[in-house]
């Protein structure tokens, strides 16, 4: 369990470093509202309590600063807490198993889950599960919604639908809005597109920083072998990733894969170099506009922000 804290790309997310729009009062609002739940004390005469509610859900569009927030929250938070994004989440209950999990994870005070996801009804229903049976003996739960990079607010999962999903659960859950626009400003239209071939084996010829060197084809090849939730260790020790022959990706389980390997190298704070087919072409229509698609989504816009970089 002590695996389980902020990637390295948001250690510096703090409540002090979160910069309110003031153009947008509820992200103000919503900080302070975290501010006082983090640090919730005990109440009653005999049989002591956290107030409720329990459970906080933090809805917005892409870019607002959910998970910043979220991950505030955790630094402030006292022990034991963990933090995961909910696929990792579903990953470690399969791992476990149900009752080994709500073992577990009952004896923490405080759990937030990035990216709340409905892409699969049967991990959303495992994980409500879950959170029936832990919230019932004291847990506090903090998560954020997952929003399509390309949709900029629209279509996005929303609130109501989370409320729809847990309905169980519903009433240990207070919904905090943030609302703005994406601070990214990223232009989902116009991907970079990878370097060439000679263009990436020069570039890694010349690179000084501890780096890995890899056919895009045979990664596949690692990534079936290993357990999602350890894709993480593969980058131990490593500052950035060069990747030869991006392709368009044929079956959905190796996609996937990718998705979470991107997601954490992207979580890392890694860098990254590819060469090979355009990123529109990686991942096929029908994989895009499919019940995975936002994970799809979020993978090509960490993919164009992390090309893009110098």
């Amino acid at each position: 369990m002590a695996q389980f804290v902020p990637p390295p790309r948001f250690h510096a997310a703090t409540f002090a470093s979160f910069q309110p729009d003031p153009q947008y009062p509820s992200q103000g609002a919503v900080l302070q509202r975290l501010l006082a739940w983090v640090h919730d004390k005990p109440r009653g005469w005999f049989h002591k309590r956290l107030p409720e509610p329990g459970g906080v859900y933090l809805d917005g569009g892409f870019g607002v600063g959910k998970t910043h927030l979220l991950v505030a929250s955790y630094w402030d938070a006292p022990e034991p807490k963990a933090y995961l994004s909910f696929e990792e989440l579903t990953y470690v209950v399969g791992l476990m198993g149900m009752t080994s999990a709500v073992e577990h994870f009952a004896k923490l005070a405080y759990l937030f889950i990035d990216e709340f996801e409905l892409d699969d009804p049967g991990n959303a229903q495992m994980v409500t599960n879950l959170l029936n049976q832990t919230m019932g003996q004291g847990l506090r739960v903090a998560t954020t919604s997952n929003t399509p990079p390309g949709a900029l607010g629209q279509d996005r999962f929303s609130a109501e639908q989370f409320q729809i999903q847990i309905q169980s659960l519903a009433r240990r859950f207070q919904t905090l809005t943030l609302e703005g626009p994406d601070y990214r400003r990223r232009d989902f239209v116009r991907l970079p597109e990878p370097m060439s071939a000679e263009e990436l084996e020069r570039r890694f010829l010349e690179e000084t920083r501890p780096a890995s060197y890899d056919h895009f084809a045979e990664l596949f090849y690692l990534l079936r072998g290993l357990h999602p939730i350890r894709y993480r260790f593969l980058f131990e020790g490593l500052a950035v990733v060069y990747l030869e022959g991006l392709a368009p990706i044929p079956d959905q389980n190796d996609a996937l894969r990718f998705v979470h390997f991107i997601d954490k190298l992207y979580d890392r704070g890694l860098g990254l170099r590819a060469s090979g087919v355009s990123l529109e072409q990686i991942f096929p229509d029908s994989y895009r506009n499919g019940a995975f698609a936002k994970k799809y989504g979020r993978c090509l816009s960490r993919l164009a922000e992390l090309l893009s970089a110098p």
